[in-house]
């Protein structure tokens, strides 16, 4: 079986492959908007991406350093729902292969009060699914968390979320520059439990 290129660690890679849409959710600063620039990198040379970051933070600078990585990818910012949403439909009338979004709940957080804010947010989050499910590809997506009635941190407007992405990644902090990421819902048994990375001025780098 020949697994794609995603991160450059093949056991995360291949719960990827066989995975339509993937989430990466944790808290600022667990390399979220990194993992996520390293999949578009790999994969935006040579497929049509759509990349929209709703955040404020799709650190073009980083992009600028590489940017041939991200020939075929078109960049957008979209920071109040309704934006979102023109977003996602112009998204889909591209029909790019595949689709990031930095990100997907951050908007949700902060109207969630708002009359349809549910609605909205599985509006942009089934459109998004279904335009890169048409053409064979793939939605990743990161997410912003809150503390759940557990007290474990969990992805705002978790149950949405869930509903479409069969690959869904809790990434956190640990000593020093050390980052971890795990599966918390995957479509086959993952190999490992978890896996540590750092994050440095070139981006991802996988520890042994």
């Amino acid at each position: 079986m020949i697994i794609g290129n995603y991160t450059g660690n093949n056991q995360l890679d291949e719960l990827i492959d066989v995975s339509s849409a993937i989430l990466l959710y944790g808290p600022a600063a667990s390399g979220k908007t990194t993992m996520l620039l390293t999949i578009a990198g790999n994969l935006c040379s040579e497929f049509t991406c759509v990349y929209i970051s709703t955040e404020e933070t799709l650190h073009y600078d980083r992009v600028a350093k590489t940017p041939s990585k991200y020939g075929k990818a078109f960049f957008a910012e979209a920071f109040d729902m309704e934006t979102f949403i023109r977003s996602a439909f112009i998204t889909y009338m591209l029909n790019p292969r595949y689709v990031f979004v930095d990100s997907i709940n951050a908007l949700f957080r902060l109207e969630p009060m708002k009359e349809n804010t549910l609605t909205k947010q599985a509006l942009v989050s089934g459109l998004l699914f279904e335009t890169a499910r048409r053409n064979n590809g793939k939605l990743f997506a990161t997410a912003q968390v809150r503390i759940g009635e557990k007290g474990e941190l969990e992805a705002s407007g978790f149950k949405i979320l869930d509903f479409y992405f069969d690959l869904i990644l809790s990434l956190f902090i640990g000593e020093g520059s050390k980052r971890y990421i795990k599966p918390v819902k995957s479509p086959i048994l993952a190999k490992f439990e978890k896996l540590s990375f750092t994050i440095s001025d070139i981006g991802l780098m996988w520890n042994d």
